[in-house]
């Protein structure tokens, strides 16, 4: 079932197979079963015992029976998502925070971009070698050793224009972390589509460049001296 449920939250995502089952799930907003489930069996035990006894359930009851139970729910997915030694901690650092507002948000739908830079799956220097893609980390882009998700976030200066209008929209400090992304794009609508265009953008380009980097590869540029002969 665990399998299961990966696999549907990393194609809800959009999501690399290699991203885990924590970082899956959070991004998609979907709780573990083994959480899921029982919060919805205690809540219709609740809501059956206050019919019986109450004969009547009020909008105001019921919804304060789904809102205690979920924020239990949260609590007990939060303990499992803390435990040391876990996979997706850069995911989970930056969401487990603020996890009840990022399930409980109106607005914002995940993407194939927004999804690597909040995983750190994806046209990297430092994923790509660790998968077997690229010889080295570093950025193919301004050569630094590493790269991954928070150098283009914070670091690469290939998008220094658009990193500082970035900031501005968001009302980002200097020294942001993705936790504090995350805080503005949930905050507003207006704050998610300019962060989502800034990882299209960038990470179109980076995948342009990897693209290049194997045709380069693939196809490599010919230096024989030409071998015609004198008439």
């Amino acid at each position: 079932m665990g399998s299961l449920e990966r696999s549907v939250a990393q194609r809800v995502i959009s999501a690399y197979r290699t991203v885990s089952s924590n970082a899956a799930l959070l991004l998609a907003r979907m709780p573990p079963l083994k959480f899921l489930a029982p919060m919805r069996k205690r809540v219709y035990d609740q809501l059956k015992r206050h019919r019986e006894e109450e004969g009547v359930i009020t909008r105001g009851t019921r919804n304060e029976i789904k809102e205690t139970e979920f924020r239990r729910m949260c609590e007990l997915w939060r303990g499992h998502l803390e435990r040391p030694n876990t996979p997706g901690e850069y995911t989970k650092m930056a969401v487990v925070p603020r996890l009840e507002t990022w399930m409980m948000r109106n607005h914002g739908s995940m993407s194939f971009h927004l999804t690597q830079l909040m995983t750190g799956h994806g046209s990297f220097g430092k994923f790509l070698c660790r998968i077997g893609k690229k010889g080295d980390p570093s950025c193919d882009l301004c050569g630094e050793d590493v790269d991954n998700a928070l150098h283009v976030l914070k670091e690469c200066p290939v998008w220094d224009p658009q990193r500082i209008e970035l900031k501005r929209k968001l009302g980002l400090t200097r020294d942001f972390t993705l936790g504090d992304i995350i805080d503005a794009i949930i905050s507003t609508s207006e704050h998610w589509r300019t962060f989502s265009a800034f990882a299209q953008e960038a990470m179109r380009e980076k995948e342009e460049e990897e693209r290049r980097r194997k045709r380069a590869r693939t196809y490599p540029s010919s230096s024989s001296g030409d071998g015609g002969s004198s008439g």
